[in-house]
């Protein structure tokens, strides 16, 4: 049957799994997969590219964390809840006010984008906010009180028409 290829690949990777460690073809698959891995290790330690890549990865990946733990406040960001309905109700929340905050930040870094003076000046804006993150919340006041009422409300924050004509330049790539 393997021969005539009706199995899918997992199949072939569980009935690999399945045999006993003196196999010869999970041997095989075991030594594949170091060799992988051997030369994954050698080009991430040979070609500065790839390293930048995983560290550039990794710290993004760190700063979410740490945004996620900011907008989690109280009991060391851990909550016991009584329902799981109830978890999911506050982590439902807790990624509203993450995506409430990182649409700030994109509004706010279009805006500044398109009311910059000089293309040079665009350019090297528009290279900046591409290469770094909108998971930012040190502007934010996350523990405070907020007063949504009308006579607290600025009437125009953002320009929503001219940011939905904001395109992106051509010679412009994301990292």
């Amino acid at each position: 049957m393997l021969r005539h290829r009706l199995f899918s690949n997992g199949l072939t990777a569980q009935a690999a799994l399945s045999y006993a460690r003196q196999h010869p073809l999970y041997k095989a698959l075991k030594d594949l997969g170091r060799l992988y891995k051997t030369e994954y290790i050698l080009r991430y330690i040979d070609q500065p590219e790839i390293r930048e890549s995983v560290e550039g990865m990794l710290t993004k990946v760190e700063h979410s964390n740490k945004f996620s733990s900011a907008v989690t406040l109280g009991n060391n960001q851990a909550f016991g809840w009584q329902t799981q309905q109830e978890g999911q109700i506050a982590d439902g929340c807790k990624r509203l006010i993450m995506n409430a905050i990182n649409f700030y930040n994109l509004l706010y870094l279009t805006e500044k984008i398109c009311g910059c003076a000089t293309e040079p000046e665009r350019e090297d804006l528009l290279k900046t906010t591409l290469q770094s993150s909108t998971h930012t919340w040190h502007h934010i006041n996350l523990a405070g009180e907020y007063d949504f009422s009308e006579l607290v409300l600025p009437d125009v924050v953002f320009d929503l028409e001219a940011l939905m004509q904001f395109t992106l330049p051509g010679n412009i790539r994301r990292r």
